[in-house]
């Protein structure tokens, strides 16, 4: 679940830009709380804080951890070689909300209806799928081809 319908008190739109960041979230989830993520070794303090905070589903404050989070030789193999893909995505979940905060929700017109949103949610979500896809280009060959994710067999 996004940031903003995690936040929400009452009524909110509930539109594509939630449904890309929730994909973020789960993709976070994933790398941290893989079963071979430490890989024999101990869990850094850092981790281990992302990790509860994610737990607990305080999104804000792992996301602020995971801002501050310095890779190194104590770090996952997987933190480590994922960390620029999370990072850049991150940067384009978040610019994307606030491109849909300010050109969709505070430039609606007052009693704004179907024929206004929908254009704007189709393109919002064609929008964060290129996006995503744009992230995983960038770093395809680099980190997220990695020899190393293709098993034993390789």
């Amino acid at each position: 679940m996004s940031l903003a319908l995690s936040d929400a008190r009452g009524s909110r739109l509930h539109s594509p830009v939630d449904d890309l960041e929730s994909f973020f979230w789960v993709a976070i989830w994933s790398v941290f709380f893989n079963k071979d993520h430490a890989k024999g070794k101990a869990y850094s303090d850092e981790e281990k804080d992302i990790m509860d905070h994610l737990a607990r589903g305080d999104k804000g404050r792992a996301i602020d951890k995971y801002s501050e989070l310095v890779c190194d030789d104590t770090t996952s193999d997987i933190g480590r070689h994922l960390q620029a893909v999370l990072d850049d995505w991150w940067t384009k979940v978040r610019d994307t909300n606030r491109e849909w905060s300010k050109e969709v929700l505070r430039g609606a017109p007052k009693n704004a209806g179907r024929d206004y949103y929908l254009p704007h949610f189709h393109c919002f979500a064609l929008e964060g799928v290129a996006d995503a896809l744009e992230v995983l280009l960038k770093h395809w060959e680099k980190e997220i081809g990695w020899k190393s994710w293709a098993g034993p067999e390789a």
